[in-house]
């Protein structure tokens, strides 16, 4: 899977998106969700309360992993759908700048969702875990992490369509999880999650996690993060 850098193509999907509803990444200032856009007093406490650490979270995708975009208020606290208590998950959406690629293509849906959640919603569940204060808070659920990227063979149609893997975890699974006292198989079945095909929600794909080390080691040529700038994941 070949890679650029998502910033150069937020113009492209931005005139896509007007057209066709297509996820697209954040200006900085619009990657968090804002205070007004909570319905219970929780979730204003929690967003209230957390800023610092949602705005660490922002720097730390726009510098460490420059190839993704943040989707518009794509950061906060989130429920999952058809939630009825007002549990508050640390949520995450990236917008992941997929190339036409012959061999992911040929996948079946479910081995792309799995392919993407292996590559970048392990590393998201990494950084989130890496924010004690937010981990420690009883008010936290969980953790959720959304992925979308271009489904192949529309990139060069009239019109695109993404695909979308969201799903949402308890801290105590994600935390086993990370630290390999949970299996993979046994994080999938306690995980709520869906894959979408852009609208459709096509439910529970059968979704596998395997290791997968390329957002810690992939380069950017020509790119350098910021002096200081600490990369958790």
């Amino acid at each position: 899977m070949r890679h650029t850098m998502s910033r150069f193509v937020v113009r492209r999907l931005a005139v896509l998106a007007l057209i066709f509803f297509v996820p697209v990444p954040a200006a900085a200032d619009d990657a968090i969700m804002s205070i007004d856009q909570y319905k219970t007093a929780k979730a204003r406490s929690l967003a209230t309360t957390h800023q610092p650490l949602l705005k660490q979270m922002r720097e730390e995708i726009y510098y460490c992993m420059p190839w993704v975009g943040v989707q518009k208020a794509g950061i906060g606290f989130r429920q999952p759908k058809g939630a009825v208590e007002d549990d508050r998950y640390l949520s995450v959406w990236i917008v992941i700048d997929q190339d036409e690629d012959a061999r992911f293509a040929a996948l079946p849906a479910e081995r792309r969702a799995s392919a993407m959640f292996s590559r970048y919603g392990t590393d998201l569940l990494r950084r989130m875990a890496a924010l004690g204060p937010l981990v420690a808070d009883p008010n936290v659920q969980g953790f959720s992490v959304v992925l979308s990227w271009l489904k192949p063979g529309t990139g060069g149609s009239g019109q695109p369509v993404n695909e979308t893997l969201a799903l949402f975890v308890d801290k105590q699974t994600a935390l086993g999880f990370l630290g390999k006292r949970v299996a993979a198989g046994e994080f999938t079945r306690r995980a709520k999650f869906s894959v979408f095909d852009g609208v459709q929600d096509m439910g529970r794909l059968p979704l596998e996690v395997w290791e997968d080390s390329f957002v810690r080691t992939h380069k950017v040529a020509n790119y350098e993060a910021p002096k200081g700038q600490r990369c958790s994941g």
